[in-house]
């Protein structure tokens, strides 16, 4: 991490944008612009690929962007998993069986770092990160886009990616075991 780094990173400063751009996305979403609230929130996620690596690249790692980062990440994807929830896409259970997954899922790493150990992010979490992002997107099309299969697919294909979310905790959770004893 660079000693050097501040609060106001290009990095740190690409994590608050995608924060900032939950209220837009959601507003667009009850205009009924959903192309416009999908394309918004992918560029948003996009900025996730750039500030960690833009970080790295350049030496701008701070802690506050190691811990704000997968943060904010959870706040976007579940207000918007929320939004289609209350929009009636989806069904309420999805975004609180997440929501209680991500909270185990912070209590290991705050288990870890007690111990002096960061978990980064792996494979799995960047699959379900693209996973959440395909579903709240494919939901956030669907007033412009309207029913049919679209619609009728949403539903399942949202509790497919919670069953593969809650299993990558579950294997997150075995091999971090050695912070439950």
């Amino acid at each position: 991490m660079s000693k050097a780094g501040h609060l106001f990173s290009i990095p740190n400063t690409l994590t608050v944008a995608r924060l900032l751009a939950v209220l837009p996305v959601i507003c667009l979403f009850r205009l009924g612009h959903g192309p416009a609230a999908a394309g918004l929130f992918i560029v948003a996620m996009l900025t996730d690929c750039i500030d960690g690596w833009y970080a790295k690249r350049y030496g701008q790692e701070t802690p506050l962007g190691l811990y704000l980062d997968p943060v904010v990440d959870k706040i976007v994807i579940l207000a918007l998993l929320y939004e289609l929830a209350n929009a009636g896409y989806i069904n309420w259970a999805v975004p609180h069986l997440l929501l209680t997954r991500e909270l185990l899922q912070n209590a290991v790493r705050a288990a870890a770092s007690r111990r002096g150990q960061v978990i980064g992010a792996n494979w799995m979490g960047k699959t379900k990160a693209v996973l959440q992002t395909v579903l709240v997107s494919w939901g956030l099309t669907l007033p412009t886009v309207g029913g049919g299969l679209l619609e009728k697919g949403l539903g399942p294909a949202a509790w497919i990616v919670l069953g593969i979310s809650w299993w990558f905790f579950v294997v997150f959770a075995a091999r971090n075991k050695h912070l439950f004893r």
